[in-house]
This record gives C-alpha cells, sequence and structure tokens, in this order.
C-alpha cells in the first residue's frame, strides 16, 4: 500500500524537526547553556497545524514528542532530563496549535491583525510554557537555574515561532512586480546581513538589515516576508556560531556571556518579526483594498449605487455639507438608514472631534480652490472604535457649485496596525539609544582599568628588577630566569596597557600633541636603536635607508616614537629567521615618507583591508599563534592622522608586507589648528573587530 501524500509530508516535517533540534545544539555557543535559535519550535507547530482533523493533529503532536525525547537522547541528555525537556517541546507545540485553532477561526491564515495578534499571543503563551517547563527541568534534573532557564529557552522559542511559523500560515496571492527588482531585494538583504554578521561590526548596525526587510514588506506578499525572516535567522544564527557579527564581538569583547549573546541574537530576531510582519499584514490589507477601490471605480461609471466604497455626493451650504446622495455600502458604515442620512442636518455630525472639524476645513479650502481634494482619518460618532478613511473631491472640475464625492473606507484594523508599528519602531529606537550608551560605558570601563592596571603592573616590573639586581638578597640561576620570565611578561602587559589607554584617548578625543621640529631621519635611527633588545636572539638582517637631505616635520615626538616602534615590531615579530626588516626615510614630493618592510608571513588579500581596525589580527598570524591584541596599527592610523599624514599598506600573502607614513613637509601645508586636533584624533574606522584578542596562557609565560 503506497502512502498518502500527506502521511510523507509528515513523516518529512517530524525528520526535519529532528535534524533541526540536533543542528541547534551543535550550533550552540560554547560555554553556553542554550543554543543560539531553536527553530525546531516553529517546524513542530506548524507540522501540527498543517495536520487536518483532531486525530491527526493529536498524533503529530505525540509524533513531535518521540522526536524531541530521541533528539535529547541523542544529544548526551539522561533519560530524565530528555523526558522533561521534550514534555516542555510538546507541551509549547499543543498550547501554539489550541490557542490558533480554538479562538478566531481556523489558525493557518496570516491575513489580517487579527491573524497576527493571534500568532503573536500563541507564541508568547508557548515560548512561556517551554521555558518553564525547561526551566523546571533543568532546576530539579540539572540544578541548573530556573529563571535563567526559562528566561532563554522562553526567549529562544519565541523567536523561532515568530520567525517560522508565518510560513505555515500565509495564503496570500503573488504580487506582480519586476523580476529584477525581487532579485535585488533579495541580494540586498543577503548582503548586507552577511556583511554586517560576517564582518567587524558594533552593535547598532546590526540593525541596518531591518530597512531591507522592510523594504521587501512593502513590496512582496506575506509569504515572501516569512521567507526573507528565515533567510535572516539562518544566516544570523550560522555567523553567530562562527564567532562573527556584532552579537558574537560582544561577547568576545568580554560584554557578554554565550547565553546573553544567545539572548541578543533572540531579541534582535523577535523584534524583526514583530516589526515587518505586521507590516506586510498591512501592506497586503492595502493592497488588496486599493485592488478592491480600483474595481469600484469601474463600477461607479455603470453605477453609483452598485459601488463597492460607501459613496456621498454633498452639497456644502453656509459651511455646513449635507448628504444628497448615497449608497448602501455608506448607510451600512455609518450604521443609519438612508432616509436619517438623506434628511439629517450637518453631515459631519456623524463624525468625532477633532477630525470633524479637519474634514470642514478641508472643504473650505477647496471651495477656496487651495486645494483639489482632501484625505484624512475620522473617528464615528456612534462608536468611538471605528475608524474611517474619508476621501473628499469636488464633483466637478471645480468646486464653484459646492458639490462633493465623499468616499469612505473602514479603517479600523490599518489604524490599528500603523499603532503597532509606530510603538515597535519608538521600541526599537530605545533600544538604539540604549546600545549606543553601552558602547560609551564600555570605552569609559576600559580607560579606568587600564589606568587601575598600571600603578600594579609597573610595582611588579619595578621590584622584580630589584630582585634580579641582588637588592633583596642573592638569587640563584633558576630564581634569575623565572624572575626575568616575570619581567618579560610584566613589561609586556604595560605595553598593552599603554596601548589601550592611548587608543582610549585618541577615541575620546582627550590626547594632545606637543609639537616641535623633528628630522625624520633622526626619528628612525632612534626607533631603529630602541628595537635592539627584540633582536637579541633573532636572526634577522635589519637595514637603515635614509635621505641625504634633512626629512624636517612639524610632530609629537612621543607618539611618533610610539607608531614606529609599533610598525617595526610588528616587522620583526612576523618576520621568522632569516629574513630582513628594512627602515627606509625618504620623500615624495611635499611629503616626507617612512616605510617599514619585512619579509614576513604577510597578509591575505581579502584582509587588508581590515588591517587597520582595532583588535583585528589576520588568519595567518591566528594560525601560527603568534600573540598580539590587533590594536596596534588602528593607534598607527590615528596617529598619522593627527599629524595631518597617513598610512598605507601593501603586503602578499608569503612574501612579505610594506607599510609607509607620509607626514607633511614642514613649510609645505598649513599645520594643523591645535583646536582641530581632537578632532583629527578621531580613529575614524570605529569598527569592532571580526576576531576577539587572543590572551596568553600559562604556558606562554
Amino acid at each position: 500500500m503506497r502512502p498518502s501524500p500527506r502521511g510523507v509530508l509528515a513523516a518529512a516535517l517530524l525528520l526535519l524537526v529532528f535534524v533541526l533540534m540536533l543542528g541547534s545544539v551543535a550550533l550552540a555557543p560554547s560555554g553556553g547553556t542554550v543554543a543560539a535559535w531553536w527553530p525546531a519550535a516553529g517546524v513542530s507547530a506548524g507540522a501540527v497545524l498543517l495536520a487536518r482533523g483532531r486525530r491527526r493533529r493529536w498524533a503529530m503532536v505525540a509524533g513531535v514528542w518521540v522526536v524531541c525525547l530521541l533528539a535529547n537522547l541523542l544529544g548526551g541528555r539522561g533519560v530524565a532530563p530528555a523526558l522533561g525537556y521534550s514534555v516542555a517541546n510538546t507541551a509549547e507545540c499543543a498550547v501554539v496549535v489550541v490557542l490558533m485553532t480554538r479562538f478566531g477561526g481556523p489558525g493557518r491564515s496570516l491575513r489580517t491583525m487579527a491573524d497576527f495578534s493571534r500568532l503573536l499571543l500563541a507564541s508568547l503563551a508557548g515560548a512561556l510554557v517551554s521555558g518553564g517547563l525547561g526551566g523546571l527541568t533543568a532546576a530539579l534534573l540539572s540544578r541548573g537555574d530556573l529563571l535563567l532557564t526559562w528566561r532563554a529557552v522562553g526567549a529562544a522559542h519565541l523567536a523561532a515561532l515568530l520567525v517560522i511559523l508565518p510560513l505555515f500560515l500565509s495564503r496570500s496571492s503573488p504580487v506582480a512586480r519586476p523580476v529584477w527588482e525581487l532579485v535585488v531585494q533579495w541580494a540586498a538583504l543577503l548582503v548586507v546581513s552577511s556583511v554586517i554578521f560576517g564582518l567587524a561590526s558594533g552593535l547598532p548596525v546590526a540593525f541596518v538589515a531591518i530597512p531591507v526587510l522592510v523594504w521587501g514588506a512593502l513590496r512582496n506578499s506575506v509569504r515572501t516576508t516569512a521567507v526573507q525572516l528565515l533567510a535572516l535567522g539562518v544566516v544570523v544564527s550560522l555567523f553567530t556560531a562562527h564567532g562573527t557579527g556584532p552579537f558574537a564581538i560582544t561577547a568576545a569583547g568580554g560584554r557578554a556571556d554565550p547565553d546573553e549573546v544567545s539572548g541578543l541574537v533572540q531579541v534582535f530576531l523577535a523584534v524583526c518579526a514583530f516589526t515587518v510582519l505586521p507590516l506586510a499584514v498591512t501592506v497586503q490589507q492595502a493592497r488588496e483594498l486599493l485592488s478592491r477601490v480600483t474595481d469600484s471605480e469601474e463600477l461607479f461609471r455603470h453605477g453609483f449605487a452598485d459601488a463597492m466604497l460607501g459613496m456621498f455626493i454633498l452639497r456644502c451650504e453656509d459651511d455646513h455639507p449635507r448628504a444628497v446622495e448615497l449608497n448602501d455600502v455608506a448607510a451600512r458604515l455609518l450604521g443609519q438608514g438612508r432616509r436619517e442620512l438623506l434628511g439629517g442636518g450637518d453631515w459631519l455630525e456623524h463624525f468625532l472631534q477633532p477630525g470633524r472639524e479637519e474634514v470642514r476645513a478641508g472643504l473650505l479650502s477647496i471651495i477656496a480652490g487651495e486645494r483639489r481634494g482632501w484625505r484624512g482619518e475620522v473617528q464615528l460618532a456612534g462608536d468611538a472604535s471605528r475608524w474611517l478613511e474619508l476621501v473628499l473631491s469636488p464633483l466637478r472640475h471645480d468646486a464653484s457649485d459646492h458639490m462633493f464625492t465623499a468616499q469612505l473606507v473602514d479603517a479600523t484594523e490599518q489604524h490599528a496596525a500603523r499603532q503597532v508599528l509606530e510603538a515597535a519602531l519608538l521600541k526599537e529606537r530605545d533600544l538604539v539609544r540604549d546600545l549606543h550608551r553601552l558602547n560609551d560605558s564600555k570605552s569609559t570601563f576600559v580607560s579606568s582599568v587600564s589606568h587601575e592596571l598600571r600603578t600594579p603592573v609597573t610595582s611588579v616590573v619595578g621590584y622584580t628588577e630589584m630582585l634580579m639586581d641582588g637588592i633583596g638578597g642573592e638569587v640563584n640561576a633558576d630564581q634569575r630566569d623565572m624572575l626575568t620570565r616575570i619581567r618579560r611578561n610584566g613589561q609586556r602587559l604595560m605595553v598593552l596597557i599603554e596601548d589601550l589607554l592611548t587608543a582610549s584617548r585618541l577615541e575620546s578625543g582627550t590626547s594632545r600633541l606637543e609639537l616641535s621640529d623633528l628630522d625624520l631621519r633622526a626619528c628612525a635611527r632612534e626607533a631603529l636603536e630602541g628595537l635592539e633588545p627584540l633582536l637579541l636572539d633573532r636572526d634577522l638582517a635589519v637595514e637603515l635607508v635614509l635621505d641625504p637631505e634633512p626629512l624636517m616635520v612639524l610632530a609629537d615626538a612621543a607618539q611618533l616614537e610610539r607608531l614606529l616602534v609599533n610598525l617595526l615590531s610588528n616587522a620583526v615579530k612576523f618576520t621568522p629567521d632569516g629574513g630582513s626588516v628594512t627602515l627606509t626615510a625618504g620623500r615624495a614630493g611635499r611629503l616626507a615618507t617612512l616605510a617599514v618592510a619585512d619579509t614576513g608571513m604577510g597578509v591575505p588579500e581579502d584582509e587588508q583591508d581590515q588591517l587597520f581596525s582595532r583588535f583585528f589580527r589576520s588568519s595567518t598570524a591566528q594560525r601560527r599563534a603568534i600573540p598580539g591584541t590587533g590594536i596596534g596599527l588602528s593607534i598607527v592610523r590615528a596617529i598619522a592622522s593627527q599629524h595631518g599624514g597617513s598610512v598605507s599598506a601593501v603586503s602578499k600573502e608569503g612574501v612579505g608586507s610594506t607599510f609607509t607614513l607620509s607626514l607633511p613637509l614642514q613649510g609645505a601645508v598649513t599645520p594643523i589648528p591645535p583646536a582641530l586636533l581632537p578632532l583629527a584624533a578621531d580613529l575614524g574606522h570605529r569598527t569592532q573587530p571580526t576576531t576577539p584578542p587572543r590572551h596568553l596562557d600559562e604556558g606562554e609565560l
């Protein structure tokens, strides 16, 4: 006996739920207690909704329970926790289906705001149930925190339901639009989301994807909008699990743990769904309404009484319009009989203030020739919850006879949808403001901690040197070796702290330059002399090439020394023994140049545009486990900008790199006014790291 198509579909959906559960566990952030997303919740609820008949639906619920149990067992959970979590997932599915099917309709459509409200209520209830039961299971069987697990699981399931369940609900007809526009919109969504979550970006930049989704919601069907939400969810989850994107980078920077990253991902997806789904439904309703209006215009030509809109013909006398003619739709919208409407007084008495006077002012402005028509929304006097869209037009080309047509459309649902959208946008604005505040707090925190660390680390290095000098007594060879390690790593910490403080001062604009006339050749010699301790145990050929003529620049000696030390130490660090480092001081027209060339490992071509981003470390450096924080080159660019110069890089993987500093020669250009120095000190590229800074472990110490 051949299986039925519905049976095959049910089995395929259950298999998909099983695969998604295992995949979500595999993509869970390292160190977190929950997955960054749980799409199986939306698929399982949709699978049950697709089943026809009570028996088939409950059979599908039982199948969901079996699949959840197997997935939890294969995921490494014990029998008791697996039973608990499978019950939580199954209960969520049952609650969602009951709320979607028992209250307000068949539960498989997403055509009106009432449908969206039902979807939102069911998703919230299901997420609360799954989070509560999951939290109880974790607290009773795994010694987990009930509230934290409830919050994390509930948020993950809410995001999944809002993003995936609409795919099983929407039944909108295709929208006629150019194919190229659909292709461009899809490409924009995928490119923007991939760039934001695949590269370094700050948290506020994450919401750049929302305007692209809104574009799609305005132009696509509800189903296409739901598919694009799902695509965005997949991109965000995969890149976050891979450790890139604003949410993962927030955790890597030490400001959030993996569970908070998962929460941010889930809140972001929920905000996207809550923003674009009501908009897509509203636009779909408006599109259908526009289609009906277009049809009604055709019908109007054949008979006013058969129009699909509420239609009035009004005559304005002494600033008071009165109904001359109307159709049945108009009488039904106003909830009165035809005779009462024609025999009544001021037609505007049917509407509430302030809309009534706005309509009167619109009529008078049309009579005065100030406008050709008026459109607005009014509340019905007999039912304040009803909103009507009113369009006024002169019956003829002008309003000299004071005759008008008034078109009425019930706009109650559109008005409610607009209010929901406005509330969502206000909430999003507040969230972006909070993220900006968080970023400012981060900068303040880094500066404060760096200041607090500098004094104790300086003390450690100082006392270590005193012990090595024998002030505390004679030290043997083993003790001297240990003290040498302490001093070396303490000095590395000092360099890191100074870099952090410098970056903080440059970013905040508090860094001030002490400018003086300097010969760039002398700066190059001094920087190379300071490099000698790094070359003691290295087999590197170091060459200094100087222009025969003085290279006078107006610069801060300390800042310029820091810039050169960063470039030279990088060249030494990334060049293997047997290679060479060349420092060249010369001129290029009206510019003095300093070039640091090495024969080191180089940087891959596709990563070179990130070289001067804060905390960026190339893949070659990460593969070879070369220590570093990735902020040195961002400081180099900031210092060069402060001095009215620039820094550029040319690199080839496996061949080497050349970094060139260009500064205006003294007298070639007007120096930067001191008042503008803080503005010039801005780092410019305020991007977040694409890879987390690498921390030294005890073996490297």
